[in-house]
């Protein structure tokens, strides 16, 4: 069966180069794996269209259904893993991603680091109107969803060594 890893966490925790380098680790293994930036395929300019009154937002319902369409890609490829990074806030936001890998063992990996070097990662990524505040805040709002809890303080390589090994994948 495949897999899928989906990585979330507050915003500058490094979830995009945590899936990178797991990416890598698994290709250079000779895994068929695939790679995901959920941002990515939700940023979408022009007007919002009206989305259904599921309590997901617009940004959501594209994230869903481009990993849907980017999974059935990758598996028509071949691909036996799926690493993707991106907001899974809520209970009803990792059914719907999980709904979107159909016949995929899926895990859910938080990351978490420290503000400070949450504030130094972003400070010339983030435009002005971004607020470390407000988003440490929101992160605090995110609902328990995990399978497991990873502290990204370090070297992206130990950290994506670490995820492998707690969801049992090769090359943890």
């Amino acid at each position: 069966m495949p897999r899928a890893l989906l990585l979330t966490g507050g915003s500058g925790v490094g979830k995009t180069t945590t899936a990178q380098a797991i990416g890598g680790v698994l290709t250079g293994a000779g895994h068929t794996t695939g790679v995901l930036d959920l941002d990515a395929v939700a940023q979408f300019g022009g007007p919002r269209r009206r989305t259904p009154d599921s309590g997901l937002r617009f940004s959501d319902h594209l994230r869903i259904d481009n990993l849907a369409a980017v999974w059935r890609t990758y598996r028509a490829a071949g691909a036996e893993f799926l690493i993707a990074s991106g907001p899974v806030f809520s209970a009803q936001l990792r059914d719907a991603y999980t709904a979107a890998l159909p016949d995929c063992a899926v895990q859910v990996v938080r990351i978490v680091t420290a503000p400070e070097l949450i504030d130094a990662r972003t400070r010339t990524t983030r435009g002005p109107e971004w607020d470390l505040a407000t988003a440490l805040a929101f992160a605090e709002t995110h609902q328990p969803i995990e399978d497991f809890v990873v502290r990204n303080d370090g070297e992206v390589a130990d950290t994506a060594a670490e995820i492998l090994r707690l969801v049992g994948w090769p090359g943890g």
